[in-house]
């Protein structure tokens, strides 16, 4: 059987039917099986709004003898969406409720948190082997969920795993935070050695096993202006961690000056970058790969990728929402299957 492949509808009143809709016109059912997760009268909606057709097979489970390889398969949550939103809101709902277009509702975020929760365990539980993330609204997801973080954080906590990292992977540079959703203030106290040891590993591992890299050069940002004219993080915890990853056979090299490290990467001269923190990795990165970046969450037990951008409220079901990150989402997952 072929590996079966989850995609979630992420928030249902932005951009996430709609690129997904479009992605899947450009899939070939040659190297996977396909599962979207999500409510089938958004995707109704959404197939009769932008003029995509749109006819999946229908399963009430993830069940092999239920999927169809060579056809898109419609996982609908909607009764499981119903259930958490009465759940939490203690309250029912109505039978006419429809989801909110372009802006943050609760029955949105019970689709949207429902469809990833499904995911996440089948995931966790090896039942499918890649799981492709459409946009959601933080804020929303926190009606349900007081303690969102983000796909990252909440995928790693199903599957139960310590060491995660967030990587982004555009066609001329790869990026690989060591700190995530972290004030700026906090970056510092937030470093350790051993946490930019398990990053180094997990880029290292992406990079030979998933993108067949045979010798990857790694570059390790430093954290203040200059290296270490600056500050001392560099040789106290950075510098550290770089001597064990040598020791290890990871070729790395570091740490660089920020404003250097990423020009080199874009010049080819390394095949990724660790940087210090959120900003200072995908602030160069969305320069160059806005439309067509994919975010990697590296350490699960499958390969999750998602575009690097949001829900788009505002060009919401209008025919206007490029779709190249989804799709190369989707092309990442099959390449490294």
């Amino acid at each position: 059987m072929k590996p079966i492949v989850a995609i979630t509808m992420g928030d249902p009143g932005g951009i996430g039917p709609e690129i997904i809709l479009k992605s899947l016109c450009d899939i070939k059912f040659a190297k996977a099986i396909y599962m979207v997760i999500g409510s089938k009268d958004v995707f109704d909606f959404a197939s009769e709004k932008l003029g995509i057709p749109f006819k999946p097979n229908l399963i009430p489970t993830l069940e092999a003898s239920v999927l169809k390889e060579n056809q898109v398969n419609l996982l609908d949550i909607t009764r499981e969406a119903q259930a958490l939103y009465e759940k939490t809101f203690k309250a029912n709902l109505s039978s006419d409720e429809v989801f909110s277009v372009g802006k943050v509702s609760k029955w949105n975020a019970a689709l949207g948190y429902s469809a990833l929760k499904v995911a996440a365990y089948q995931g966790a539980y090896n039942l499918i082997q890649g799981i492709v993330t459409a946009p959601i609204h933080k804020l929303a997801m926190r009606f349900i969920d007081p303690q969102f973080l983000g796909h990252t954080e909440y995928l790693a906590k199903i599957a139960k795993v310590k060491d995660y990292a967030m990587m982004f992977v555009g066609e001329r540079l790869r990026v690989t935070l060591a700190t995530i959703h972290v004030p700026l203030k906090k970056v510092s106290g937030a470093l350790t050695s051993e946490g930019l040891i398990s990053k180094i590993v997990l880029t290292d591992s992406f990079l030979k096993h998933r993108l067949k890299i045979k010798n990857p050069k790694i570059g390790i940002s430093a954290l203040n202006p200059h290296g270490n004219e600056f500050g001392e993080e560099e040789e106290t915890i950075i510098a550290p961690a770089i001597k064990a990853a040598l020791k290890k056979g990871i070729q790395v090299e570091g740490p660089l000056p920020g404003d250097q490290i990423f020009h080199d990467a874009y010049e080819g001269r390394l095949d990724a970058v660790i940087a210090m923190y959120h900003d200072q990795g995908l602030a160069p990165f969305k320069m160059i790969s806005f439309r067509d970046g994919v975010n990697v969450t590296l350490g699960l037990p499958y390969l999750r990728t998602s575009p690097d951008h949001g829900t788009a409220f505002d060009i919401a079901y209008q025919n206007k929402a490029f779709h190249s990150a989804f799709s190369n989402s989707i092309q990442l997952i099959e390449k490294t299957l």
